[in-house]
């Protein structure tokens, strides 16, 4: 079993994880010519030097480390005069700071890598949203080697057909996303568009408070969406999938430690909410804070309200059933609605805990203001915010 750990630039979790398989490392700097997948605010600064020291210590613990180049949209940009050319001499400089591979998600981009480096290796990121293996094809002949599954990472069909095709496998493990969301589209071109050079990077992700909105209406369907639970990574090892990623970039080294151990030893006996990313739930709550502050309405004080009780969320990780992913794993989610198989809203009810009470006791809010009439006041404060990538 191989981890592929988020990095936050921090050596200490490069060397405090020397005793668990993690091979792989991942991150780059908050803003890039073509962006990389988070908004440059939630990220840590790092100039070139701090870059490439990082980098020696994650080498010279025979770990690997990937630039992330996975930006879904550009922008139109790469249409211009030179941007391929600027393109391919930031990736040169990443080489030149000891990169061992990149992310990617835009077939150019993998197009433009592969026929100026033969052999430098390449991930397709979970902003591709591989879905089948037909598509996972045309990414393995331009030259990628590994396909990242995020939103598929159920769809044990899928999964087979991409270890059959000879694809390497690898799971995103620890975030928290709605099933099929249909804000997932919108999210990613937000975050890819918002690291890049001179643009406004948003207060707050607009799709990720309609996506919180989705679990206060039914927070059943945080359980049927693409979490994975430690105990569970044997289903995928079952299928031939051996690597596994933990997100995090933006997260405190000590919350990756934990994330880390907890996937290396196939097992968390405590709460799971611990090592997922539940930004939905979480995040909004700040912003809608900082909105409610300035607004005379009563939309952001309505939706602060609604949000509050998910400030304290468990989810039991001993009350899971033992087969709950092998169950999972016959199911063909995809073409069944939640209401009809009834399986995950059935273990919710056991696992969930929602401001210190059980599911049963949490009652949806009514009549929600629309959430899209806050949607200016999510804006950056002033466009060009972004501390640029020192090579622009």
């Amino acid at each position: 079993m191989e981890l592929v750990l988020a990095s936050n630039f921090d050596d200490r979790l490069v060397v405090e994880t020397a005793d668990l398989p993690v091979s792989t490392f991942f991150g780059g700097f908050p803003v890039q010519l073509t962006g990389g997948g988070r908004p440059p605010k939630i990220l840590p600064t790092v100039d070139r030097d701090r870059f490439r020291s990082h980098l020696e210590v994650v080498h010279q613990h025979s770990r690997q480390f990937f630039a992330t180049l996975n930006s879904s949209d550009l922008g139109l940009r790469e249409y211009g005069p030179g941007y391929i050319d600027r393109f391919l001499r930031e990736a040169a400089e990443l080489i030149d700071l000891g990169v061992d591979g990149f992310v990617i998600a835009l077939p150019a981009l993998i197009e433009a890598v592969r026929t100026e480096w033969p052999d430098v290796p390449i991930t397709v990121s979970t902003f591709a949203r591989i879905r089948s293996v037909t598509q996972a094809q045309y990414f393995l002949d331009l030259g990628a080697r590994t396909i990242i599954l995020e939103e598929a990472n159920r769809d044990f069909r899928l999964i087979r057909g991409l270890v059959r095709l000879g694809a390497e496998v690898e799971i995103l493990v620890n975030q928290s996303c709605l099933p099929s969301c249909p804000y997932r589209g919108h999210h990613l071109n937000t975050s890819s568009l918002a690291s890049q050079p001179g643009a406004p990077c948003p207060a707050f992700e607009y799709p990720i408070l309609e996506c919180g909105l989705e679990y206060l209406r039914d927070p059943a369907r945080l359980i049927s969406g693409i979490f994975v639970r430690p105990e569970d990574l044997e289903v995928y090892q079952e299928a031939g999938v051996t690597r596994f990623k933990v997100s995090g970039r933006n997260r405190s080294t000590d919350w990756l430690l934990r994330c880390a151990r907890a996937y290396a030893s196939r097992s968390y006996p405590g709460d799971l909410a611990d090592i997922l990313s539940l930004v939905q739930l979480k995040g909004p709550l700040s912003a809608l804070r900082r909105v409610a502050a300035s607004d005379p309405s009563e939309s952001a004080g309505s939706l602060e309200k609604a949000f509050a009780p998910f400030a304290d969320i468990s989810i039991d990780n001993r009350a899971f059933p033992r087969d709950f992913l092998h169950h999972i794993a016959q199911v063909d989610c995809d073409h069944t609605t939640c209401d009809e198989c009834g399986y995950c809203p059935g273990v919710a009810r056991k696992v969930l805990r929602i401001g210190g009470k059980s599911l049963a006791e949490y009652s949806p809010p009514e009549r929600l203001p629309p959430a899209i009439e806050l949607l200016p006041r999510l804006g950056p404060p002033t466009a060009g915010e972004n501390q640029l990538h020192p090579s622009g």
